[in-house]
């Protein structure tokens, strides 16, 4: 798998007021490749996630209307230097599916995975379903991971050895099941909680997860809250981050190669903070620490961390009712985060990645607000202990949406969002080269 997450978090740290830094981009920065549809040009499809190999071949997955009931996953590839292959359906034809996941090992392997229904004529019937991508590059027939019933949304998550986990949200509870790496059967799932949203996976190289989620105390107070489970172990209890007297939500996780774990959520008080808690291996969880500017509403974090634990986050901060931009913060093993920083002055949505040199890369959606210009995905690149270049315009085409990102260990990017035009909506996507 690649070693960052894309897209998926208690004294109170006042965070420095953040500075827009825009920097031209070094001649050395790789490029993107010119956007290229890889969904039907004619059809409705969107909810796509990106994963990239190792060896730099990208894979983006996608839920697309086959008829007008009906919603299939699909799923296409794109080698370095190469083109977009023509999309492959991964779910059953007849039967609807949607929330697809992918994840990529350095290896080359490939796990996808979605909700799917069970019946023909579904009564609350939807499981969780996942195909892997077998030698020479095809595609083996899907598998049922969970039982049906009460399935909703789906998190995957991988490593670099091949490992992956999926995560979701069943009648209530929240389950996990593995696939260890060469295996070609799910374990059996497990329960994580018996209660909880917003719920976030990562695991490490070493096969330790950890997982995250809000859930509601007995107050009504929504807690963020985490827990680990060791390779092919089950789920410790879980514990509570965030605090008593406010409500905690959108809560992100990552892990690095020693079983270290970073989790971000957003603290909704007279502004809604981005706070942050990390563990190191079997410790406790240390006190949150406020990551963004106070006098900013921050939402939507994320956070990757490399092989060490070298970590990265970056959040939307809303301006007012319809403008946003974009800020990141960063963490040095052992260390503590930086003042957070505006990246550009408009953005939303951003989505974070992190290589095996310390070179975080981000990317994000600008919404023009008008008709007569463009939308854009901006992306950013900042080397260790340097600063952010860009932005860089991966892309710029009308009516623009929810972009995801996937880095590898070298360095190699993928991004995919969707397009919309008339009555057709497009899965884009892009690679550097």
């Amino acid at each position: 798998m690649t070693r960052t997450r894309i897209a998926r978090r208690l004294a109170v740290v006042a965070a420095a007021v953040t500075a827009t830094t825009v920097i031209a981009w070094p001649a050395h920065a790789a490029s993107w490749t010119p956007a290229a549809t890889v969904s039907a040009p004619e059809g409705v499809a969107g909810q796509q996630q990106v994963a990239i190999d190792g060896s730099g071949t990208a894979t983006v997955v996608w839920a697309e209307r086959r008829t007008n009931d009906v919603d299939v996953i699909k799923a296409a590839r794109r080698s370095p230097g190469g083109s977009w292959s023509s999309a492959v359906t991964l779910s059953n034809s007849e039967r609807h599916a949607a929330e697809p996941q992918v994840v990529a090992s350095d290896n080359g392997a490939v796990v996808a995975a979605w909700v799917e229904d069970a019946a023909a004529s579904p009564t609350d019937s939807r499981r969780i379903m996942a195909a892997t991508l077998g030698a020479g590059g095809s595609w083996n027939a899907a598998k049922a991971v969970s039982a049906a019933g009460g399935v909703s949304r789906p998190r995957l998550a991988g490593n670099a050895g091949g490992d992956a986990i999926v995560m979701w949200h069943q009648r209530n509870g929240l389950r996990t099941s593995r696939l260890n790496a060469g295996d070609t059967t799910w374990a059996t799932p497990q329960a994580v909680s018996a209660s909880g949203r917003q719920h976030d996976i990562a695991m490490a190289t070493t096969g330790v997860a950890y997982a995250t989620w809000k859930d509601a105390d007995g107050e009504g107070i929504d807690r963020v809250k985490a827990a680990r489970a060791t390779p092919n172990g089950s789920w410790e209890s879980a514990a509570t981050l965030s605090r008593s007297d406010r409500h905690g939500e959108e809560p992100a996780v990552a892990v690095d190669d020693n079983g270290n774990a970073q989790v971000l959520w957003v603290l909704r008080s007279s502004r809604r903070v981005v706070q942050a808690a990390q563990r190191t291996g079997t410790g406790s969880w240390t006190a949150a620490q406020s990551l963004s500017d106070l006098a900013r509403n921050a939402v939507k974090p994320e956070v990757a961390l490399d092989a060490e634990g070298n970590a990265v986050a970056v959040w939307q901060i809303n301006l007012d009712s319809t403008a946003s931009a974009v800020a990141a913060a960063t963490r040095t093993t052992g260390g503590t985060w930086s003042a957070p920083q505006e990246l550009t002055a408009a953005g939303a949505s951003p989505q974070v990645g992190i290589d095996d040199e310390r070179n975080a890369h981000v990317v994000w959606l600008v919404n023009a607000r008008s008709d007569s210009a463009d939308d854009r995905v901006e992306a950013m690149v900042r080397p260790p202990a340097g600063v952010w270049s860009g932005p860089d315009t991966v892309a710029a085409e009308s009516h623009m949406w929810s972009v995801a990102l996937a880095v590898n260990g070298d360095g190699q990017a993928a991004a995919a969002w969707r397009q919309t035009e008339s009555d057709f909506s497009r899965v884009r996507a892009s690679a550097t080269e």
